[in-house]
């Protein structure tokens, strides 16, 4: 993809392609591995596509999300460095998780899952508290449980 790299992550959980966006050491990566580790232990697919940077691009009314090919199937472990990780080339985005202080979120919101374009492409967008992947996890199960409500429990 030739577009400029965002500073994100992106992963897959099951069928689930997920767009991490948050300032640095909010938590991403952190939020990253925990939730592939998550699917994991649940028995579904847990994989990386991009840490730190990835490259966007609409194709076929699809937001499609895939790794700088420097960073591919890496992952930024703070306090060991860079690992190699198992990681898919490329990931088609279901939903948006934008990491912000909790004192920023609203407690009840009236519609829990908001909208936001990218490339063109209308998502749906969640907003969770950046450095406690705990508390997102719930949410982001939640997102996915609203999303696809006959499917299946990915984390």
């Amino acid at each position: 993809m030739s577009q400029p790299a965002i500073h994100a992550n992106c992963l897959i959980v099951g069928t689930a392609g997920l767009l991490l966006r948050g300032e640095s050491g909010s938590g991403k990566t952190v939020l990253t591995d925990f939730l592939v580790e998550t699917a994991k232990a649940r028995g579904n697919l847990g994989l990386l596509v991009s840490d730190d940077y990835v490259h966007l691009a609409s194709r076929d009314g699809a937001l499609i999300a895939c790794a700088p090919e420097t960073i591919s199937g890496k992952m930024e472990v703070r306090g060991f460095g860079l690992a190699e990780t198992a990681f898919a080339p490329e990931a088609h985005i279901d939903l948006v998780i934008d990491l912000e202080p909790v004192e920023d979120m609203e407690r009840l919101p009236e519609v829990p899952l908001g909208t936001v374009r990218l490339e063109t492409v209308q998502l749906p967008q969640l907003f969770c508290p950046e450095n406690d992947p705990v508390l997102a996890v719930r949410l982001i199960r939640w997102a996915l449980r609203r999303l696809t409500p006959v499917g299946t429990d990915y984390i």
